[in-house]
């Protein structure tokens, strides 16, 4: 059990998370006792590991010998990253913790859930109602917005809303929302714009361009345990002339 000095200290930090390019919900202290006590913790933890996963992993590789979480994550370039690692790391030790960053597909979800900072819920239910683009079609340039709804019927732990845009003839790109103990209801998630105006990347050529979401628990996509696609659903744009 984290004392409850530390965790007041840590979401002082948490709240200049923003400034470090870390997507941060804050905790609530009056009722926070451990990272893994509050869902409010989850997202901190997965922007954490989200943005500092490669920096951990040049660390282990070669640093040597670490003989505890401070040795690791004090390698951090900064205070605010080192103070939220210490919280992560300490839950599990530093070998469990290692062992999870050294993982052949590194997950942020996956890794938050095992420490036991992301609720898991393995009998999550969700169904996407709709998904809709508009406009449905126009030229190069122009920008396109997806909405999707979808109804959750029990509980999702910790998942995602995925959005995947798949071009007639380019790579896949896309974003996605997590989501953290949503519980029954109806819900939206707007992506766009999704700006057509072509680049080396990506050149918008004519054609159907489809578009498609995903409510997963856990990461969308993931190999790993506790990760489930919930629902799926297909759109589609068109590019003309």
């Amino acid at each position: 059990m984290l004392k409850a000095s530390v965790l007041v200290l840590a979401l002082l930090f948490a709240t200049v998370l923003t400034e470090a390019k870390l997507n941060v919900h804050h905790a609530r202290v009056g009722s926070l006792k451990s990272p893994g006590a509050d869902p409010a913790w989850c997202p901190t933890c997965v922007s954490f590991m989200d943005q500092s996963i490669n920096q951990l992993l040049n660390i282990i590789a070669n640093a040597g010998v670490l003989g505890g979480c401070e040795d690791l994550c004090s390698l951090l370039p900064t205070q605010v990253e080192a103070t939220v690692c210490n919280l992560v790391c300490d839950v599990v030790g530093i070998e469990a913790f290692i062992d999870l960053v050294n993982d052949a597909d590194p997950d942020p979800v996956w890794i938050c859930e095992e420490v036991s900072i992301c609720p898991i819920n393995d009998a999550a239910n969700a169904t996407v109602l709709s998904l809709t683009v508009s406009p449905l079609s126009g030229p190069q340039g122009t920008s396109f917005n997806a909405l999707a709804v979808y109804k959750v019927g029990n509980t999702i732990g910790t998942g995602e809303v995925d959005f995947v845009v798949l071009p007639p003839d380019g790579f896949p790109f896309g974003a996605g929302e997590l989501v953290v103990q949503q519980t029954p209801g109806s819900y939206s998630v707007r992506f766009g714009p999704i700006s057509t105006q072509p680049s080396e990347q990506e050149p918008f050529s004519p054609g159907v361009y489809k578009v498609q979401v995903a409510v997963c628990e856990g990461s969308c996509g993931s190999s790993h345990s506790h990760s489930y696609t919930l629902s799926t659903r297909v759109a589609q744009f068109t590019i003309t002339q």
